[in-house]
């Protein structure tokens, strides 16, 4: 007698093959959609991130606003706070300068903040008073940016693009900024102004003075330099 040999047919092996082939597929295109999903959510992060970042920046710069006007290139005068007159639409005086290397400098910087193509940048001066060859460092804080727009808010709670001169002695109490990106549209956000603070000499702020020193304060420091160099009379102290 002959003995059968027992084995898989071919059309047994040909539905093997098509299923391990569809589960091959199958797990392919789920380890792709895993990948994509995880892609996605690292780039949100980091977008996230860069906004973070932003916001905290400015609201930092901000919060230690000091009515300190400079001079550019070319010496002719800028207000302590210019909104959306000249090159940037945001340039302002502040202070708060870390020094940890005890550098003989100020502690007293120069910011500005602009769209360059559709990056947004901080731009910083190691001088207030600048040089014709004074260049000043850039820094990238948003990317994607189509638009960015900053209005006063006046203390009666009109909004308005730059100061004139028909503001009299009304020194705004906050900015408003709208910034207008590919990723997250529309952001509006406002931001309260520091209350006026005089400058002591060697820097010292009028807050401190009361505790640590009993010195007048000199009658040409006692108010504040005007917001715009449009501005040809004294800016009252009692803003804010």
């Amino acid at each position: 007698m002959r003995r059968s040999i027992s084995g898989f047919t071919l059309l047994e092996v040909l539905i093997a093959m098509a299923i391990f082939a569809i589960l091959g597929l199958a797990s392919n295109q789920m380890l792709r959609s895993v990948s994509g999903v995880e892609r996605e959510m690292s780039e949100q992060t980091l977008a996230y991130r860069e906004l973070i970042k932003f916001f905290g920046m400015i609201d930092r710069d901000l919060s230690q606003l000091i009515y300190r006007s400079v001079r550019d290139e070319f010496g002719d005068p800028i207000a302590a706070v210019s909104v959306n007159q000249g090159r940037y639409p945001l340039e302002f005086s502040r202070s708060g300068w870390r020094n940890p290397l005890l550098r003989a400098r100020s502690d007293l910087q120069r910011v500005a903040y602009e769209v360059n193509g559709d990056k947004l940048q901080r731009v910083i001066w190691l001088v207030l008073d600048r040089a014709e060859d004074t260049e000043p460092k850039v820094q990238t804080l948003l990317s994607g940016v189509i638009d960015f727009q900053v209005r006063i808010i006046k203390p009666d709670g009109q909004r308005q693009e730059v100061i004139t001169a028909e503001d009299g002695d009304e020194v705004p109490i906050a900015l408003e900024l709208k910034v207008t990106t590919e990723r997250w549209g529309e952001l509006d956000r406002i931001i309260d102004l520091p209350d006026f603070l005089p400058l002591l000499p060697g820097g010292a702020r009028a807050d401190q003075d009361e505790t640590e020193s009993s010195a007048p304060v000199p009658e040409e420091i006692r108010e504040p330099p005007p917001l715009s160099s449009k501005i040809d009379q004294e800016v009252s102290p009692r803003a804010f």
